[in-house]
């Protein structure tokens, strides 16, 4: 009975103590997840062809006038267009506190495809994770470029987002939040991989890799909870080629990187029930942001000992917008205008070099975009919004590409939209 009584003993005090710590692990190994998504079918309508994305659902400007043999303009067609390919589902990820910080994840994917190929398949929008400590954040993922300041975001509803006016681009990143008080620093180092940047082989990530530099911004922004203030500047070296081709046809090796430099003022005013957002960019080669711009290269050059290479030029602009909306409540009326410049070279590039980018034929853009939402409930929305564009494209331009005329091509684009929230 000793004996027995023994065994007992030791095996009920061996399993409370792999119970408790089992217990005590599944404590530690907690994680809290939060579903969410919401269905956001849209319908509009254009007066004209547009320069767009995704199906018509990505709209920039409108398209030049192209005449026919008897002087009317192909592209003066209205189109009209459903989708809900911006439905969204989404994972919220909260676990246990580590090295000091609480720790959250977030991942998030629509139907608007990584590329217009792969349009109503699901694309990674968002997958990141988040450390926060009492005064600083790091940041590691897919999240949005740090030109696209999440605070002061437009209210407007279509995918476009305001571009090409409001940047719109994600970028995989490692991002650094200092805080001190309601000042905050903020570092970033960015690849890219669904915005990239235009070049001899299309869009491809493959020119900032070459860099063998990330693509880095740094902001300093004060927020003091109604009022936020920020200033950034974005540095991006490109190498577009990693090989050339001689007169001769023998192949070269090339190394010739350029640098683009962008710099942004951004603002944010919450009244009572309304809020005014603004933001401006002065920005070179800027087009992986959906934004105009992008650069010229050279033909082939030689040095003074021989050796080959090509030049570059980054192509400038500055784009302003201004949104002010009324942010609570059942009604919620807003306008949102933006307006972008092209201001060219710095550098004369002659009818001998290649331009890479969006934009070059257009001396500037503009549009004002009125719009009204009725919030039914914190689940059910519908949203009404009437977007007018008008592009100036050039008809004249020096070597710098400022242009001496323009020919002014407007669309009027009518959206209704509703979004279901769970």
């Amino acid at each position: 009975m000793r004996r027995i009584l023994l065994i007992v003993i030791t095996l009920f005090t061996g399993f409370n103590a792999v119970a408790q710590d089992t217990a005590a692990n599944k404590s530690e190994k907690k994680v809290k997840l939060n579903f969410y998504g919401d269905i956001n079918p849209q319908i509009y309508v254009d007066t004209r062809k547009v320069l767009e994305g995704r199906e018509g659902e990505m709209l920039f400007y409108p398209l030049p006038e192209s005449l026919d043999a008897n002087g009317n303009d192909i592209n003066a067609v209205p189109q009209l267009n459903m989708l809900t390919i911006t439905s969204r589902l989404g994972l919220r990820i909260q676990t246990p506190d580590m090295l000091g910080a609480k720790v959250t994840g977030l991942m998030e994917g629509d139907f608007t495809g990584a590329t217009g190929s792969g349009i109503n398949m699901l694309r990674l929008r968002h997958a990141y994770m988040d450390m926060r400590w009492a005064n600083s954040e790091l940041l590691i993922g897919q999240y949005w470029t740090p030109f696209v300041v999440h605070e002061i975001m437009p209210g407007t509803r279509p995918l476009n987002m305001g571009a090409p006016f409001h940047p719109y681009s994600r970028t995989v990143q490692a991002r650094y939040t200092q805080y001190m008080g309601k000042i905050e620093a903020v570092a970033v180092a960015a690849f890219q991989l669904d915005n990239k940047s235009s070049g001899p082989n299309g869009g491809s990530a493959e020119y900032l890799r070459n860099s063998c530099i990330p693509d880095l911004t740094a902001m300093l922004r004060y927020n003091s909870g109604r009022f936020f203030l920020g200033l950034g500047y974005n540095f991006l070296l490109l190498k577009p080629r990693t090989s050339l081709i001689d007169d001769e046809g023998n192949v070269h090796i090339t190394n010739t990187m350029f640098a683009s430099h962008s710099s942004t003022l951004f603002a944010k005013y919450d009244f009572d029930n309304w809020s005014l957002r603004m933001q401006a960019i002065a920005a070179q080669n800027m087009d992986a942001h959906l934004l105009m711009g992008g650069y010229a290269e050279s033909p082939v050059m030689t040095t003074a000992d021989g050796k080959y290479y090509y030049d570059y030029q980054p192509f400038g602009g500055y784009t302003t917008w201004v949104d002010f909306g009324k942010s609570t409540g059942t009604w919620r009326p807003g306008i949102f205008f933006g307006y972008a410049k092209n201001t060219g070279f710095e550098n004369p590039v002659d009818d001998g070099w290649k331009l890479y980018g969006r934009g070059f034929d257009i001396d500037y853009v503009w549009r004002v975009q009125p719009r009204i939402g009725w919030y039914v409930s914190p689940n059910v929305q519908f949203f009404a919004e009437v977007e007018y564009t008008v592009a100036g494209y050039g008809d004249e331009c020096d070597d710098y590409h400022h242009y001496t005329s323009t020919n002014d091509v407007a669309n009027t684009r009518f959206i209704l939209a509703a979004v279901y929230k769970f």
